[in-house]
């Protein structure tokens, strides 16, 4: 046998030898689990407050999954909530460009029933309308129809109208 298989032989039944004089013998093991462990005060007072904080610990983990729970379900809520409105403010807004749309062509009819009329006429009905009512139809006739009615009107609404339309 050569010098290096020897050497390796050797070392590994060395190791072998090491390792069964330094573990524990039966014997040992069995006084061990036997006799009770002794503690120093100072030691068994940091067990307890060990104790404590991991106890502390898991209620704050808890508390804290139970809340990380509650933003959740709070969070749905909220993304049902906001697709609700958005759906609402859509069918909002196509409302009110219907409304706009058709109150759109009434202003138009009528603009088109006033311009048949005498301006003499028009300024009586305009002088009983809002502002905005009497803003709308001044601005869908004619500018000689405006010059005709304007001066027919009440002096204070014809000067807000006129104001309104941009004329002053």
């Amino acid at each position: 046998m050569g010098m290096t298989k020897w050497r390796n032989k050797f070392s590994v039944a060395g190791l072998v030898l090491l390792m069964l004089a330094t573990a524990p013998s039966a014997t040992m093991l069995r006084a061990a689990e036997s006799e009770p462990v002794r503690a120093t005060p100072e030691e068994l007072d940091k067990a307890a407050t060990l104790r404590d904080k991991e106890d502390e610990l898991e209620q704050r983990e808890a508390k804290i999954a139970r809340r990380e729970q509650e933003l959740a379900e709070m969070e749905q809520r909220l993304k049902e909530e906001l697709a609700e409105l958005l759906a609402q403010q859509e069918k909002a807004r196509a409302t009110l460009e219907e409304l706009t749309a058709a109150k759109g062509q009434a202003y138009r009819e009528l603009i088109k029933i006033y311009s048949a009329m005498r301006n003499s006429r028009v300024a009586e009905l305009l002088g009983e309308m809002s502002d905005r009512d009497a803003l709308e139809i001044l601005r869908g006739l004619d500018a000689e129809a405006v010059a005709d009615i304007i001066p027919r009107l009440e002096r204070d609404k014809a000067v807000r109208l006129s104001r309104q339309l941009g004329l002053l």
